[in-house]
């Protein structure tokens, strides 16, 4: 008889939870389990998942933080290996569980359900392969609720509720290895449930797609400020470089400010001894600024190091030092903090604190990156270099906007994040999570949420086709048909809700009031945050631009899966709409200009760009409307999101040549000493926003030119943009092997080398536009004299 594996273990939690613990943002409970064994080695596997976040240990080692992030019907497991951090003799496995409330808001990107849990599957083996212990979640295992630990919603990380104060006397010190006395502890409460007749548990579990985080160990660079200390900055450079204890005298109130170098995502570590009733508060920035203003989300930043006329803003963490005489007390929040300065104020009481180690774990998804690029604009490498660490920062278990505020992964910001991945390192798992994440958002009325996983649904109507544009791209990258056909009833619920949208005109209509119509961040559309002014009058063009271009991703994608009537009906539907918005939202003056909404004479980049992408507009037509949309200083412009599409357009109508005046706002933060880049210069709000990263796109897939020719690169086109450049080299990831590209450029010649997969054919794009096609992409060799 088969036996389902995840019936032999139970969710377990513990039976003194009460409402009162529900109400809160967040509390943690600890969970135990003791084992012995004889005669090692021994092999491993555990399979965990928690409800709503947990770490694990194993003989006081962390083994393994999750569960990655998914929703009420695919609850994530992790599977790790434990076998080599198993002894002989007495064993610990341990698990810190953090619930976040289902009624109130925290972290909203990690979902919680009706009910708190923990679960551990896991068999140890002897060396032979048979059983010796069983370290399944039941009432075996012990637990004790926190009550050292208070949660609350930050001012600044108001999405995040991760904000720690923290009673160190009331802390469990060594509950997780062996020795430690769990006998006030309670066993387990194991829950059941009555599965029969496909009645489903609160989490149906779902094993990992992604790999663990990275956490590596890292230093502070160097100590920015001190100030009101009795303690010099040699002493904590000491401590920071040398792990030289450093010690604050009794009585005292310090305050430093370290410099982690650049913006990085990591677990804060702290040990000390000593110190009784001590007070720590950590405040971890992103730059130094002025003074914000919270109501509106106004920042004023200029020169993101200095630290002169600006100063740190962000929420505290609290820790109250237990005063351990006999060993070290350590600490470390539970969640990861975003920070490139940490603010720390130190007040002791009647006994001097001693610190012997202060640095951090860097956290995030372990993205291995194999393209590089080089030019002979100096400039390019920091837009390169700094693009990386934006894109970097954005990923974890999902993508993410922004790693301080939200960490929350929404549509158009991912779309672009996918494009970036694929070309650095040609890893796609992540973007398969992400793709599923969408498509489990999916509304009745037809629509993706614009964010996902979150707790706290939301609807911007666009976005959920720009999760159409994400798998074409995919579908042009990897070629599998297989995720064409997974996806291809959640494209069609999407479109078939834009046509049911469709007004007498044959325009999009106007969106319910209840969604959020964003487009943009531009200064003319801040006071309504990003959505067209021209929305004031009725509706809105660009869903019009942007549901026809979707449409015709959408018949390439049923054309890939062998469904033509339905490439058929999709290419006629856009057709359709572009004819009706030339006949309502053509300009009536000479301008030519696509109006922001029908009988509307406001205007704005956003419109054209789509009118130019839906193929509203093509050929000279089109260049000429992007040729009068960039000299039209007076119209709103494209946000470091919105540029993406807008380089689209440029190398569409052959006027890639003027992308690289559009850099400006990218050098600007340059200057700023910025690490990574921000999100818009409308708020000022995040200093690193995934969609910023576009030079990753552009530098691979302009400048050297290296793009997929068809679905699944089996052919490859590189079609080099020589802009202001004399030359330029690098690689570039496919699903098909490394492409390598180096190109000069000179006033009499024009030379290019390619090298790429043997078996792969290539197409190569002259500047002049003289086409050759070769049958293989390795070693290929051009000359072109001008």
């Amino acid at each position: 008889m088969l036996v389902n594996w995840e019936e032999e273990a139970k969710w377990i939690w513990t039976p003194d939870w009460t409402i009162d613990d529900e109400n809160k943002v967040g509390s943690f409970v600890y969970f135990r389990k003791t084992f012995n064994l004889e005669n090692g080695p021994h092999q491993a596997e555990i399979k965990v998942s928690a409800d709503s976040r947990y770490r694990l240990f194993v003989n006081g080692i962390s083994v393994s933080f999750g569960p990655c992030k998914g929703d009420r019907f695919t609850w994530y497991y992790e599977t790790v290996d434990i076998s080599s951090f198993l002894r002989e003799g007495e064993n610990v496995i341990a698990a810190q569980v953090l619930r976040y409330s289902p009624m109130q808001e925290g972290n909203e990107s990690v979902w919680r359900t009706r009910l708190a849990g923990l679960y551990v599957h896991g068999i140890i083996r002897d060396s032979a392969g048979h059983m010796v212990n069983q370290l399944h979640t039941d009432e075996s295992w012990r637990c004790i609720k926190d009550t050292a630990i208070s949660l609350s919603q930050g001012i600044y990380t108001v999405f995040l509720g991760i904000t720690e104060e923290v009673d160190g006397l009331k802390l469990p010190f060594g509950w997780n290895v062996s020795g430690y006395d769990d006998g006030d502890w309670l066993p387990a409460s194991p829950y059941r449930f009555d599965t029969l007749h496909g009645a489903l548990k609160p989490w149906v579990l779902t094993e990992r797609a992604i790999p663990l985080m990275k956490e590596e160990n890292r230093r502070f660079s160097n100590v920015q400020r001190v100030m009101d200390s009795e303690v010099p900055t040699e002493a904590w450079l000491d401590l920071l470089y040398r792990d030289v204890p450093l010690t604050i005298p009794a009585h005292s109130r310090v305050i430093v400010e370290l410099d982690a170098g650049e913006l990085t995502t990591a677990f804060l570590q702290f040990a000390m001894s000593q110190g009784a009733g001590t007070k720590i508060s950590l405040l971890c920035a992103e730059c130094y600024e002025q003074e914000p203003k919270l109501v509106p989300w106004m920042r004023d930043k200029g020169d993101r190091t200095d630290s002169v006329t600006g100063s740190l803003y962000g929420d505290d963490d609290v820790y109250r030092v237990a005063g351990m005489r006999d060993k070290f007390e350590s600490y470390e929040p539970f969640w990861f903090r975003t920070f490139r300065y940490v603010r720390i104020e130190i007040e002791t009481n009647g006994q001097p604190l001693t610190l012997h180690q202060l640095d951090y774990r860097e956290t995030g998804y372990p993205l291995e990156v194999i393209g590089h690029f080089n030019s002979s604009d100096n400039s390019y490498s920091k837009l390169w270099d700094i693009s990386l660490r934006t894109l970097r920062l954005c990923m974890h278990e999902s993508y993410e906007d922004c790693p301080y505020y939200e960490q929350l992964q929404y549509a158009m910001d991912t779309r672009s994040q996918i494009l970036f991945t694929y070309n650095v390192s040609g890893d796609d798992r992540l973007a398969r999570k992400t793709f599923y994440d969408f498509h489990s958002s999916l509304l009745p009325q037809g629509l993706t949420q614009s964010r996902y996983p979150s707790h706290a649904p939301q609807v911007i109507p666009g976005f959920s086709l720009y999760w159409i544009h994400m798998l074409h791209d995919h579908m042009m990258y990897y070629g599998d048909i297989q995720l064409m056909k997974r996806y291809r009833s959640s494209v069609d619920a999407v479109l078939d809700y834009y046509d049911r949208m469709l007004d007498e005109r044959g325009l999009v209509g106007a969106m319910p009031s209840q969604y959020w119509s964003f487009i943009d961040w531009t200064d003319e559309w801040k006071e309504s945050f990003g959505v067209p002014t021209a929305s004031h009058y009725g509706i809105l063009t660009i869903h019009s631009l942007m549901y026809a271009a979707a449409l015709r991703k959408a018949a390439e994608m049923a054309a890939f899966v062998d469904r033509e009537g339905v490439a058929s009906e999709y290419r006629g539907r856009a057709e359709r709409i572009c004819t009706a918005v030339v006949a309502n939202c053509r300009s009536m003056d000479n301008s030519g200009l696509f109006t922001d909404g029908p009988g509307v004479e406001l205007f704005s980049q956003q419109t054209q760009i789509w009118a130019v992408l839906s193929e509203t507009v093509k050929g000279e037509e089109a260049k000429q409307l992007m040729e009068i949309t960039l000299a039209n200083e007076s119209i709103p412009k494209s946000s470091f999101a919105m540029s993406f599409y807008l380089f689209r357009v440029l190398a569409a109508t052959n006027l890639y040549d003027r992308v690289h005046s559009l850099w400006e706002p990218w050098r600007k933060m340059v200057d700023q000493n910025l690490t990574t880049w921000m999100e818009d210069t409308v708020s000022q709000r995040s200093d690193c926003h995934g969609w910023g990263a576009v030079p990753l796109y552009e530098f691979t897939s302009e400048i050297l030119g290296v793009q997929p020719e068809t679905p699944g690169y089996s052919s490859i086109r590189v079609r080099p943009r020589v802009d202001h450049l004399t030359w330029a080299k690098g690689q570039v990831a496919t699903p098909k092997g490394l492409v390598k590209v180096e190109w000069h450029h000179s006033e009499g010649e024009f030379s290019v080398q390619v090298d790429g997969p043997e078996q792969t054919p290539l197409t190569l794009i002259l500047p002049d536009g003289n086409i050759q096609h070769f049958k293989s992409a390795a070693s290929v060799q051009c000359i072109l004299k001008l």
